[in-house]
């Protein structure tokens, strides 16, 4: 995939654009996990050598400081519900909360397994968690609320549904949908095929997965009609949603690739596209939480950032020889996080639109 337009940032000019700031420091540990607080005031990291960092999200990387030891390696992490902590599941199969002023706290254990997936949903106070062939469903206060068991294979991937109602496990063939508080069997979205990421969109109108097969799967919900996405060269491990639904990029081409799933979805649309980077791929994509911008970075390090009607792509953040292993955007959209492969984390705040 290329998209028709080149900027000079995708000919190959090597500069930060100044229409963002850029700090950074080396951690020299594979960054695992990268991303900022719901309520915006924490920068919290997590990486291979099972280390966790934080700081306040208003000051330069080089002054993150550990945190309590964890004693495992991060596996899966997401921002937690009262918008203070972290929710970590861990290779020891412990779910875990971390906050600065609290330090590490565990809700949850399964003993012999790895804890992959996390997820919560704010609004109704739910987390969820899978290990094993289950999943695992908490209130807020950690209690255990319903075990989602037996898939048929490992689950790769769990999203809740926007009115939380409904959790999403994507997982070899296609996709089970559980309806929370209701007995009985989940509903089947099949595709032939291994999934290995699920994302529902903020509307509620798809249910999108990444493949095995280097492509996306689509489901439109009011009637089950599914679609393809393909033409990947490598495998697609991030894809994220514009907050008003319209579009979803995802990683795995050589540029970042969005698809407009306004009317209908993405059946017989081509994707928009921007951000080249010669003889490299897309290892990340976040959406900024607040119009139709994304961030895409690279197998080199590049971070490209751009409005998706754009084609006209900033450099946030230089190659530097290492993949972008952790991308997110902070809940205001001012700031950008990245880590990589060799342990370099970077925040890049973005006063202004892209664009």
């Amino acid at each position: 995939m290329r998209g028709a337009a080149l900027s000079l940032a995708d000919a190959g000019v090597r500069v930060v654009s100044p229409k963002v700031d850029l700090a950074e420091a080396a951690f020299g540990a594979y960054v695992t996990y990268a991303g900022v607080t719901r309520d915006g005031a924490t920068l919290v990291a997590a990486f291979g050598d099972g280390v966790v960092r934080s700081m306040a999200a208003d000051i330069n990387p080089r002054m993150m400081r550990p945190a309590p030891p964890l004693g495992a390696m991060t596996l899966a992490a997401t921002p937690d519900l009262d918008g203070r902590g972290v929710l970590i599941g861990t290779d020891d199969g412990r779910l875990v909360r971390f906050a600065p002023e609290e330090g590490m706290r565990q809700l949850a254990t399964v003993s012999g397994k790895w804890i992959t997936n996390v997820a919560v949903h704010a609004t109704t106070g739910l987390r969820a968690f899978s290990a094993g062939r289950d999943v695992y469903l908490l209130d807020g206060a950690g209690m255990p609320i319903a075990i989602f068991a037996d898939h048929p294979s490992t689950p790769t991937g769990i999203a809740f549904s926007p009115a939380g109602d409904c959790v999403a496990v994507s997982r070899y063939d296609g996709v089970s949908i559980w309806t929370i508080g209701v007995t009985g069997s989940a509903k089947e979205l099949f595709w032939h095929g291994s999934h290995t990421a699920v994302s529902w969109s903020p509307d509620g109108r798809f249910i999108v997965t990444a493949m095995q097969e280097n492509e996306m799967h689509c489901w439109r919900m009011d009637d089950g009609k599914s679609m393809k996405m393909s033409g990947y060269p490598r495998k697609i491990r991030a894809v994220a949603w514009t907050p008003d639904g319209a579009y979803v990029a995802a990683s795995g081409a050589d540029t970042v690739t969005s698809w407009c799933c306004e009317g209908d979805g993405p059946a017989s649309r081509a994707p928009l596209e921007f951000g080249y980077v010669y003889e490299c791929n897309v290892t990340q994509v976040a959406a900024r939480p607040v119009g139709r911008t994304i961030a895409g970075g690279y197998g080199d390090g590049t971070v490209f950032i751009s409005e998706i009607e754009s084609s006209d792509a900033v450099i946030a953040r230089p190659g530097q020889g290492a993949a972008i292993t952790a991308l997110a955007w902070s809940p205001d959209g001012s700031l950008l996080v990245a880590g990589d492969a060799a342990g370099a984390l970077a925040t890049i705040r973005v006063p202004e639109p892209i664009g």
